[in-house]
């Protein structure tokens, strides 16, 4: 198990960053099954016996890089939702290519949940309005926050595959124009027709 995984030592997240640093760098470059410890080691200049020292092995370095960038993708931001997911996916339109990288392989599942789990609270934040006290979904619909938070989370998500996996969909423009009309969806089943706020 690695041992520095929390440490709080500075050196020990410097060594951290370069190992995450080498392992998206190379994601990029080479489909993630062909990625080797070696590789990752290469790459940031540390040793073997430092890399086991932070992850457990290849998967739980790319995971991880993966989870950091999406992290600080969106670092900067407010408390505003919208320009939170859009910001995860104009990372995610930069990085298009890296992900027939990705897809499919060992470590597809936690790059995807790692995705999730960062736009989620976005999602919450967004169900939390529309289904808060007064709000239109909860009299209407009787739905919960967590259950419109889990529909929104899985809408977006699904706009996000099927633009990957779509051979025409071919820049991140055409990505920011999905993720609008995705908006302009939530915005027409979440907001009361009298309400002039939009999320």
């Amino acid at each position: 198990m690695a041992a520095r995984t929390h440490s709080a030592d500075p050196r020990a997240e410097r060594v951290r960053t370069r190992l995450h640093e080498a392992a998206f760098a190379l994601a990029h470059e080479h489909p993630v099954d062909e990625l080797t410890v070696a590789g990752i080691v290469g790459r940031a200049g540390v040793s073997r016996q430092v890399f086991y020292q932070h992850f457990r092995d290849r998967d739980d370095a790319v995971a991880a890089a993966f989870s950091v960038a999406f992290e600080q993708a969106t670092a900067d931001i407010g408390g505003d939702p919208r320009v939170c997911i859009m910001r995860l996916f104009d990372f995610a339109g930069e990085h298009r290519a890296m992900y027939r990288n990705v897809v499919p392989s060992s470590v597809t599942q936690r790059v995807v949940s790692a995705f999730r789990t960062e736009l989620a609270p976005a999602c919450a934040e967004i169900a939390r309005t529309g289904t808060g006290p007064g709000g239109p979904v909860t009299p209407i619909a009787g739905l919960t926050e967590e259950a419109v938070t889990r529909f929104l989370v899985g809408g977006f998500m699904e706009v996000l595959r099927a633009w990957m996996e779509e051979p025409e969909a071919r820049d991140a423009r055409d990505l920011r124009d999905r993720v609008a009309a995705a908006f302009d969806t939530v915005n027409a089943l979440l907001t009361p027709p009298d309400a002039a706020a939009r999320f």
